[in-house]
């Protein structure tokens, strides 16, 4: 049994959903963590008061940082979650999804290597971080550019 290039795209393109979606779940439950809000939380030597933490202006960043947090899980999750649903039942349609997920992993790429450039910070985390990156921007996009499946060879769009 062989299976086609195509194929095989689509199911790398499904693996890069489960791994996207697998952040969100992460970065559902830990938010402060993956925004790096963590030396927030664990407060300091000194922060010996919880009256004056909870009055101070960080705290109440904190839980601003929480709940975005837990929206962009909740964002990964369910853009992925559905990419890969679509992949599997209508591959056309799961194609140009997984190209915009393709791009979303492209500009959050992009981002941390300005970062990168801007802060000066080439911490090994920043550059393994942005390598994994634009490894699951390239696998999402593999459906879309897969030789067989060009608008530009097929003459016409990917949704017909």
């Amino acid at each position: 049994m062989t299976i086609s290039s195509y194929g095989l795209s689509l199911i790398l393109a499904i693996i890069a959903c489960v791994i996207g979606g697998v952040l969100g779940g992460l970065t559902l439950v830990r938010p402060g963590s993956v925004l790096g809000l963590s030396a927030l939380e664990g407060g300091g030597p000194s922060d010996k008061d919880e009256d004056d933490e909870a009055a101070s202006p960080a705290a109440g960043r904190l839980g601003e940082g929480k709940s975005e947090g837990r929206a962009l899980g909740g964002l990964l999750i369910l853009s992925h979650a559905t990419a890969a649903l679509f992949l599997g039942y209508q591959s056309h349609v799961g194609a140009a999804m997984a190209f915009a997920l393709a791009m979303a992993w492209t500009g959050a790429a992009l981002g941390r290597a300005v970062s990168a450039l801007v802060d000066r910070n080439r911490d090994r985390f920043n550059l393994s971080s942005l390598a994994f990156e634009v490894m699951i921007a390239v696998t999402l996009s593999l459906p879309f550019f897969n030789a067989g499946r060009l608008v530009v060879l097929r003459g016409h769009g990917m949704l017909v």
